[in-house]
């Protein structure tokens, strides 16, 4: 049951990833190796950019309810959806501000050219490798997320287990096994930490709030097949995008019991990095030699992010709901069961 729960909403999680099936299939970000190494690293990063900070983001959503630990060995799972909000000024970009070396885009004239979340536009660019050899290709366009699913952002659904272990501590997993949809497999595992900070301070330690802090990682690995966009010098190698996620989310919780309702806040801090590389052997120019594992991006996202949120306990079962300030906004809502 657990699996297959897993399995259902991580096809949420490939259709928001930044090299998802669907992604591939309507945006086609391959096209981009029609400009050479270098350049196509380039076009690739900003063309990526505001899915892999929003997703990043996502994922460090949804690690907590409450800011009250468990007894010993008592439990809660749940699984909660992250929506994360992607401001508008992210829908495009402008090739001509990249510092691309031999490559320019000539359609739309305006200069803009949509990122993966951006508008459906069409582009064209054109690349001058020398002698003559020279490349016009048609660029991916964006998946219009606005149209298509009706928020300006993308979803990160998690499941998570929390337990009591010793003293006021809770440990807590997230897991999904790699999952595949179309050419893209993905997968990821994050551990936290909650801990009990007001036990250690003699002066409010029985006043009728919980205070505690928490550390949260999650890592996530996938890849994509780019096979077919421009000839392999080695077919023995696979072409494809393989890309690793890692965020870290610190954050001191506050929380306060009323009835069936807890209230209950975050203030603390983003630290995200994510690398995406092209590995495999490609043949950019007919008269060139292959070229091996050609680009590696790399992305940092970090900042300061303050939560507010209000858990419904029905029994053993909550429902939740909370908003968090960050660069890209987060709302959060979830579903669980806990056992004190």
């Amino acid at each position: 049951m657990m699996r297959s729960l897993l399995q259902k909403l991580s096809i949420l999680l490939l259709i928001t990833l930044p090299f998802a099936g669907h992604a591939q299939t309507e945006s086609d970000i391959g096209k981009f190796l029609n400009a050479g190494a270098d350049d196509a690293g380039k076009l690739m990063n900003a063309y990526l950019t505001p899915m892999i900070e929003g997703t990043s983001y996502g994922f460090n959503g949804g690690w907590f309810t409450t800011a009250k630990a468990h007894k010993t060995l008592g439990f809660d799972i749940g699984v909660s959806m992250n929506a994360v909000f992607i401001p508008s000024s992210k829908n495009t970009f402008r090739p001509d501000e990249l510092g691309l070396s031999q490559t320019r885009l000539i359609s739309p004239l305006d200069g803009n050219a949509p990122t993966i979340v951006g508008p459906k536009t069409a582009t064209t660019y054109v690349s001058d490798f020398g002698g003559g050899s020279t490349a016009r290709f048609s660029g991916p366009e964006g998946l219009d997320f606005k149209e298509n699913f009706k928020i300006s952002g993308v979803l990160a659904p998690t499941v998570q287990v929390g337990v009591g272990i010793y003293k006021n501590t809770d440990l807590k997993i997230r897991w999904m096994p790699e999952v595949k949809a179309g050419v893209t497999k993905v997968k990821y595992l994050g551990f936290g930490v909650l801990h009990d900070v007001k036990q250690h301070i003699p002066g409010i330690k029985h006043l009728p709030f919980d205070l505690s802090v928490l550390v949260g990682y999650t890592n996530i690995k996938g890849t994509t097949n780019l096979a077919g966009y421009v000839p392999s010098g080695d077919a023995s190698r696979a072409q494809q995008i393989e890309y690793t996620m890692n965020a870290w989310l610190m954050q001191a919780l506050i929380s306060k019991k009323l009835a069936m309702v807890t209230f209950y806040g975050g203030f603390g801090y983003n630290a995200v990095k994510t690398k995406a590389n092209v590995t495999g052997s490609y043949v950019f120019e007919a008269s060139a030699p292959a070229v091996s594992d050609p680009i590696a991006m790399s992305f940092k996202n970090n900042g300061l992010r303050a939560t507010a949120g209000m858990r419904l306990n029905l029994g053993p079962i909550y429902i939740s709901g909370d908003y968090s300030l960050q660069s890209y906004n987060l709302l959060t809502v979830g579903l669980g069961v806990t056992l004190r």
